[in-house]
């Protein structure tokens, strides 16, 4: 539990300052409280706001969690109600302990009942490291986020403990070390900037919960293994919890180096029995054939399955559920019951029809299992989302729209000042090298826009050498009005492009709010750049006597900054969706599309992103996945 602060006999109030503090000063006197406040205050003003801004940040960081994981997942999970009070065994055997670790056997007693996550974490002690093992559905998540539930509230409490973030491992992969890896999902997941993640990672601000260890690549979960272990190394006084499906992590050769390690039980068939009595008659269907069928029973001890079976199952017969065949068998007609069900509970003019929503989920499913996207996040689509065939006319149609957009910049450009040919040929040129850059590339969102004035400065250097080397070439062919001019734009477009740079969104609130971003940066550098070039250069031609020249040079200087910084992210996105719709793969009105999901029970929203209402229901999806005729491409 957090230390609390005892009072001072003396009747003074202990002060606590958390973070550097420069140029403090203490003043010792006979002044009364309501003096020494102002006094405080008055130099409070030339102080560092190094504190309150980190505090802030503390309070932005916990609010994305709480938001996107307690509110979003935890509160709103599918097998919440069924949780009961679950069993958990400590299981010391699962972990390679430090040298100095207190060594205990293994027992088959479970922690007593009532007994929190946050108390079972807190027993470890400093420096906490817990494995929390489970079979599929049995809660593993769910005990996780209540630890993350109770570790927010301390560190909203006590502003000394360390930030709780919850993190997927399945996007991890062995190009990255695990801090590396920490500091990138920081910017994806939760918007810290790139230039201070790392410093959160590495200056032991966080208290990890990992979730997942079993969703890694199979091939790469001892390397991942051996990545936390090092990370534990480099970093023992980071505490950190880690998820993962017992055989998954009893198949590996490699075991984590951590403090301690649990295992959540099953339910008891007391404890069936008493929940399904919550439901009187209209759960007796089930009831009965769990006494005939022991392969069901046993699925019903794990919360998940318990759960599905009372959406799926709820007023249905006996003779309905019997289900012949092996345990696959049975999921796959719970979580098809249970999927029929969803549907039937909806309205009758549902937006989009069923047949298309099952088709587009289990693409979706097999998608974000294939490139370990938990959760999905609308901007992160990428091009090698689709198949080779259909990533090659993306990258064609990519390199069509970059080189006709700037050939046709290009070409105004020259046409207004030295002869249209010169301009779309440099144009064409210019547009196909461009356009086979970004077609080859990863979609990149740009966040919020900022003046960086390290990169301005070295962008004001590059452009006057270049500057100064146009103007001189182009004075010589073209007199010195045209090459004042055209050297005084090239070291502003340099140094605008140079200089302007980006920071992630403080908040991701809703779907898609990167796209949104970079349309809005799009606009805003075509009004700024666009505004400079024409008061700078446009005034030059202008008083030279070239009105035409003069008038357009900054709205075409404008368009290109717009397309560079961000316009042309948009452009691939979107021509990247065009290319999914068309092919049926996903519909174009994709944020509806999900949101519908969303209440029909098979997505949940996190933050700005979505994920399955549980991994098993998004491999049953992914399983469901057919390539049609359609999807196959017209």
């Amino acid at each position: 539990m957090a230390d609390q602060s005892k009072p001072d006999p003396s009747g003074n109030k202990n002060i606590s300052i958390i973070g550097d503090v420069k140029d403090s000063a203490v003043f010792i006197g006979d002044n009364n409280t309501v003096n020494q406040t102002i006094i405080q205050k008055f130099f409070n003003i030339f102080k560092s706001d190094a504190e309150t801004l980190e505090h802030r940040n503390r309070r932005i960081l916990l609010g994305h969690v709480e938001n996107a994981w307690i509110k979003g997942v935890l509160d709103a999970s599918l097998h919440g109600a069924a949780l009961l009070d679950l069993g958990i065994k400590p299981d010391p055997e699962a972990v390679t302990k430090y040298p100095w670790a207190i060594q205990k056997e293994s027992t088959k007693e479970t922690i007593p009942a009532g007994t929190s996550m946050l108390e079972i974490f807190d027993n470890i002690g400093m420096g906490r490291s817990l494995l929390i093992l489970g079979a599929p559905g049995s809660g593993k998540t769910t005990m996780l986020l209540e630890l993350a539930r109770g570790l927010i509230a301390r560190a909203r409490e006590d502003i000394t403990q360390p930030i709780p973030m919850v993190f997927n491992l399945a996007s991890w992969t062995e190009k990255l070390t695990l801090a590396d890896w920490l500091a990138q999902e920081l910017n994806n997941l939760y918007s810290v900037p790139r230039k201070t993640a790392p410093d959160w990672v590495k200056g032991n601000k966080l208290l990890l919960l990992l979730d997942g260890l079993d969703e890694v690549r199979q091939e790469s979960r001892a390397k991942c293994v051996e990545a936390i272990n090092s990370f534990r190394k480099e970093h023992g006084l980071t505490s950190l919890a880690v998820c993962s499906r017992s055989q998954d992590y009893a198949d590996l050769n490699a075991k984590l180096s951590f403090e301690g390690a649990i295992e959540v039980q099953p339910l008891t068939q007391k404890q069936i029995t008493e929940f399904f009595n919550r439901f009187g008659k209209e759960m007796a269907g089930i009831k009965q054939v769990l006494k005939k069928d022991n392969a069901l029973r046993e699925m019903a001890e794990t919360p998940l399955f318990l759960s599905i079976m009372i959406l799926a199952y709820r007023d249905k017969q006996d003779v309905e559920i019997l289900v012949s065949g092996d345990e696959k068998a049975r999921r796959k007609h719970l979580f098809d019951t249970y999927i029929e069900r969803m549907f039937e509970r909806r309205l009758e003019n549902p937006p989009f029809p069923k047949k298309e929503i099952l088709h587009w989920l289990s693409w979706l499913a097999q998608r974000m299992s294939e490139h370990n996207q938990v959760p999905y996040l609308i901007e992160n689509m990428q091009p090698y989302w689709l198949d080779k065939k259909k990533q090659r006319i993306y990258i064609l149609g990519s390199v069509l729209i970059s080189t006709l957009f700037i050939a046709i910049v290009s070409g105004v450009g020259g046409w207004l000042v030295n002869g249209l040919a010169r301009g779309v040929i440099l144009g064409l040129v210019g547009g196909l090298l461009y356009g086979i850059a970004g077609g080859f590339s990863e979609i990149e969102m740009i966040g919020t826009l900022i003046w960086d004035l390290k990169k301005g400065r070295t962008g004001l250097i590059v452009g006057l050498v270049i500057g100064f080397f146009v103007a001189l070439i182009t004075s010589f062919f073209a007199g010195w009005i045209n090459g004042l001019g055209f050297g005084i734009f090239i070291v502003l477009d340099i140094l605008l492009l140079s200089g302007i740079t980006q920071k992630p969104i403080n908040k991701m609130i809703y779907p898609g709010q990167n796209i949104s971003f970079s349309i809005r940066n799009s606009f805003i550098a075509f009004i700024i750049i666009g505004l400079i070039i024409e008061l700078a250069v446009g005034l030059i031609f202008l008083i030279s006597g070239k009105l035409f020249v003069g008038l357009h040079v900054g709205p075409i200087s404008g368009l290109s900054g717009g397309f560079i910084i961000g316009g042309y992210s948009v452009i691939r996105h979107y021509f990247l969706r065009f290319t999914l719709a068309r092919n049926n793969l996903l519909p174009w009105r994709l944020v509806p599309f999900l949101d519908h999901c969303v209440d029909l029970i098979f997505l949940r929203r996190v933050g700005g992103g979505y994920i399955f209402v549980h991994r098993l229901l998004m491999e049953h999806f992914a399983e469901m996945y057919v390539e049609t005729p359609t999807s196959k491409g017209n």
